[in-house]
């Protein structure tokens, strides 16, 4: 018995619409989006420039322009394969066009939020393809119905996010990074907004973004000292780091529970994210890319046992685009 083939379009219409596909067996099925509803978002960050399309209940593909003037292209799946998968990359025209499709290269899907990673030769290769109004798709095992399954990145409203992303990256181009307006704080949280509106860069309403690489580190009392456990969590931190380019600033915001004055409390917390951004750099990640910061806790919402105290002598790793 054969397995239905679906074509899940990424788009950004939450209501997908069915039609079958020229050439295809009359067995399979396709399912997309109606093109008019596609939407790719383009916005400037804090360390780049950045297009973002959604697929409804499946993921997120991002486009990423960082300063030193390389690109890349991921999707990011919703519900990631239990175990490492293998597909197929193809470039075709879109359905309202076709079927033909040209094969690129085999792929992996990784087990991780960020599924399916593209090369910086390859993710040339696949915006040259949606800006000439081509189709990329992969094809691959479904992990929980076993049936085949194509993810295609539709090219409808590519050309206009395109031409905004475009700007941006002239912008970073022609001027100095320490000079140059950026977007608001990102936040590394799944949902949370990732730029401002009044921002130099902004293109529509952003669909729900990936969660950059994050991490937390915990200090002994009135302490700044790294402990073995501490050196280990900050190596897991930088091998997420170096795996996920999209994100090219680093946080290292340091805290202090309450006991202690204000003032000391400011100071510890800030020697221990400078302890924490040393270590990052010693282990590989450039100083520009790290951003230091000490925060205060609130005194009236005083720990209630010791466990509250541990949990608040610390410093959260995150990361922005």
């Amino acid at each position: 018995m054969k397995h239905a083939t679906r074509i899940l379009a990424i788009v950004g219409a939450a209501t997908a619409a069915i039609s079958a596909t020229p050439g295809l067996a009359q067995s399979d099925q396709t399912f997309r989006a109606d093109p008019h509803s596609a939407r790719w978002h383009a916005f400037e960050g804090r360390s780049g420039c950045h297009i973002a399309h959604e697929v409804p209940n499946q993921g997120v593909a991002l486009i990423s322009y960082r300063k030193d003037g390389r690109q890349y292209l991921s999707f990011f799946a919703d519900r990631p394969p239990r175990n490492e998968q293998r597909g197929d990359l193809y470039i075709g025209l879109p359905p309202w066009a076709g079927d033909e499709r040209t094969h690129v290269e085999p792929v992996r899907l990784h087990d991780a939020e960020r599924t399916i990673r593209f090369s910086q030769r390859t993710s040339q290769r696949l915006i040259a393809a949606l800006r000439s109004g081509q189709e990329p798709q992969i094809r691959y095992p479904a992990g929980y119905s076993g049936e085949t399954q194509w993810v295609g990145l539709s090219p409808a409203a590519f050309q206009h996010a395109h031409q905004v992303y475009r700007a941006c990256i002239q912008r970073h181009e022609r001027v100095d990074a320490t000079a140059a307006t950026r977007g608001a704080v990102i936040p590394g949280a799944t949902g949370e907004p990732t730029a401002d509106a009044a921002g130099p860069v902004w293109e529509g309403q952003l669909p729900r973004l990936p969660r950059g690489p994050r991490a937390e580190v915990y200090f002994a009392t009135a302490s700044d000292d790294l402990t073995r456990d501490a050196i280990e969590r900050i190596r897991g931190f930088v091998r997420e780091v170096e795996d996920n380019p999209h994100w090219g600033v680093v946080l290292s915001v340091g805290y202090a529970d309450t006991r202690g004055g204000e003032a000391i409390n400011e100071e510890l917390a800030l020697a221990r994210a400078e302890s924490v951004r040393d270590e990052l750099v010693r282990l590989g990640l450039p100083e520009g890319r790290i951003e230091v910061e000490a925060r205060l806790l609130d005194p009236e919402e005083m720990e209630q046992d010791t466990y509250e105290l541990a949990t608040n002598r610390r410093v959260e790793l995150r990361t922005a685009l």
